[in-house]
This record gives C-alpha cells, structure tokens and sequence, in this order.
C-alpha cells in the first residue's frame, strides 16, 4: 500500500474518530428508548452521525482493495468478506459489519420508512463494532 493511501485511511480514521464521539455524547442524553424515538433532535443527530460513519467504513474498505490491488468485488458484501478473507479484518468484524452498506443505504436514500428503532439499537449496540474495525484496520497498516 502506499503512503497516500495509507494518510487517506488515517486522515478518515480522524472524522470517524469525530463522529464516534459525538455518537458517545449522544447516547450519554438519551434516557431511554421512547424519548429517543420521540425527540427528532435526537434521532436526527443519530442518523447523520451514523451515516457518516458508515460511508467511513465503506470508504476504507474500498480505499484498501484498491491500495492492495485486490480484485474489485461484485458488492459491498463481497468487500467485507475480502478484507476477511486477506486476514485484514476478524470474522467477528466482517460478520458484524456485513450489513453496513444496506443500513447507510436505507439512511441515505430512505428507503421507505426508516426504522427509528433499528437507529437506536444500533446506537447502543454496535457503534463499539466500528471502532474495532478501525483498530483491526490500524494493527494490518502497522504489519505493512
């Protein structure tokens, strides 16, 4: 991989870094689930930050095939499990993160309704699986 792509990753990494704390924070106001779904401030900032920590991921997911020269995958599926399959990231990652395209999809373009209660499960379980995807990222570019 080159230098290049390897500041692109850690310059992303520092966004992602923005974005998850303000996830923290976020979570910290939030009392409960139905104050969460009641209160737009709340479930608006959750989205957004979300969002853009997703396409953070999907980002340098695609910045690493292309610095590695891997074959270009069919899909975002097939991305996570090439980074899986090259010993990049752990199958516990990979599986967590299969579905990430598809939630960053449905909050981008809004997919028919979004399932604010999906927003908020993911807001308290699994903003903790994006940072360890970053770790795991951190710990290949360091072997290279």
């Amino acid at each position: 991989m080159v230098k290049v792509t390897e500041d692109k990753i850690i310059s992303k990494f520092q966004k992602l870094d923005e974005y998850l704390s303000n996830l923290s924070q976020l979570k910290k106001e939030i009392k409960n689930e139905q104050d969460f779904l009641n209160d737009f401030h709340l479930y608006g900032l959750a989205e957004r930050y979300l969002q853009l920590s997703c396409q953070i991921v999907l980002d340098v997911v695609d910045l690493l095939i292309i610095g590695e020269g891997f074959k270009k995958p069919e899909d975002r599926y097939e991305s996570i499990s090439l980074l899986y399959n090259r010993g990049i990231v752990s199958e516990n990652t990979a599986s967590k993160l299969q579905g990430i395209s598809g939630f960053r999809n449905i909050l981008v373009h809004e997919y028919g309704e979004i399932d604010r209660k999906k927003v908020y499960e993911v807001l308290q379980n699994q903003v903790k699986d994006l940072e360890e995807f970053k770790k795991e990222i951190l710990k290949f570019i360091e072997r290279i």
